[in-house]
C-alpha cells in the first residue's frame, strides 16, 4: 500500500538513483568478473538476467553457461570470480561509508539492532563506531553504508551452496556432483526453514526451485579436482557467505 500511495511522487525515484548506482556498480563488478573468468577458460556465457526484488532492488543476475566446460576447475574459476570481486567492491564501499561522517541532514538514522543482521557488517560497524554503537541506541550512518550492505548481501546470498547459484556451482566444482546434490538438499531445506521468518529466504527458495535448481552445466572431465589455489578461493567464497548471512551474536556494549 505504501508503494501505491507514493506512485505519483516523482522525487522519490530521483532520490534513489545514487543508491541504485552504488549497488549496480557492485553487481556490475560481479557479472564482469564471471565474464572475464569465462573468457580465460574458453567458456561461453549467456546474457545475465537481473532478478528484480522489492526488498533489495535486485537479487543479482542469472547467467547461464552455454558451452560444455573442460573440467571442474574451469567451473570453479567462473563461479568464484563473481562473488570474490563483487564482495570485495562491496566491502570497500562499506568501509568508506563507515569512515565517512554524515553531513547535516544527509545521514540515515537506524537502530543499532540492525547491525545484528550480519556477522561481518556488525563486526566492522563496531570497529568503526566504537562506543557509539550500543544496544537500543540509534546511530547516524552515511547512506553508502546501506547501499554497500545491499550489494554485499546480494553477493552473499548468491554464494549459498544451492542449485545453480554461484555457491552451488562452487560446491560441485570442489567436491563433485554427488556431494553437491546432498549439500544442495540441505541448503534448500535450511532456506525453507528460514523462510518461515524471512521473506527474502522465501523468495530465494521459490527462485531456486523454479529457475536455478540445476542440473549444473556438465564438464567434459569431472574426475580431477581443482588445484589448491582455486580450492582456497572457492572455500573462501562459501565462508564469506556465512559471514555475510549469519547474524552478529554478540551484544553491542
Amino acid at each position: 500500500m505504501d508503494f501505491l500511495s507514493t506512485m505519483g511522487n516523482f522525487q522519490l525515484p530521483s532520490e534513489g538513483i545514487p543508491g541504485a548506482l552504488a549497488t549496480f556498480t557492485i553487481l556490475l563488478a560481479h557479472e564482469a568478473s564471471h565474464i572475464f573468468a569465462a573468457n580465460s577458460t574458453g567458456a561461453k556465457l549467456g546474457i545475465p538476467y537481473f532478478v528484480p526484488s522489492l526488498q533489495l532492488g535486485s537479487f543479482g543476475g542469472i547467467t547461464r553457461v552455454t558451452s560444455t566446460l573442460r573440467k571442474r576447475e574451469d567451473l570453479l574459476k567462473i563461479a568464484a570470480a563473481g562473488p570474490l570481486i563483487g564482495s570485495g567492491v562491496a566491502v570497500l564501499l562499506l568501509l568508506i561509508g563507515l569512515a565517512l561522517t554524515p553531513g547535516e541532514g544527509q545521514g540515515i538514522t537506524i537502530n543499532a539492532t540492525a547491525f545484528h543482521d550480519s556477522l561481518l557488517v556488525g563486526a566492522l560497524a563496531k570497529v568503526f563506531m566504537g562506543e557509539s554503537l550500543k544496544e537500543g541506541a540509534t546511530v547516524q550512518v552515511d547512506p553508502l553504508v546501506l547501499w554497500a550492505w545491499t550489494g554485499l548481501l546480494i553477493n552473499g546470498i548468491n554464494s549459498i551452496p544451492a542449485g545453480e547459484l554461484d555457491g552451488g556451482r562452487i560446491a560441485q566444482a570442489l567436491w563433485g556432483r554427488k556431494v553437491w546434490s546432498r549439500v544442495n538438499g540441505v541448503s534448500i531445506a535450511l532456506l525453507g526453514f528460514s523462510a518461515l521468518f524471512s521473506d527474502i529466504s522465501l523468495y530465494w527458495v521459490v527462485l531456486i526451485i523454479f529457475l536455478q535448481r540445476g542440473p549444473i552445466t556438465p564438464q567434459a572431465e569431472e574426475i580431477s579436482s581443482p588445484e589448491n589455489p582455486y580450492v582456497v578461493a572457492g572455500i573462501s567464497v562459501l565462508l564469506l557467505s556465512l559471514l555475510i548471512c549469519l547474524p552478529f551474536p554478540f551484544s553491542f556494549s
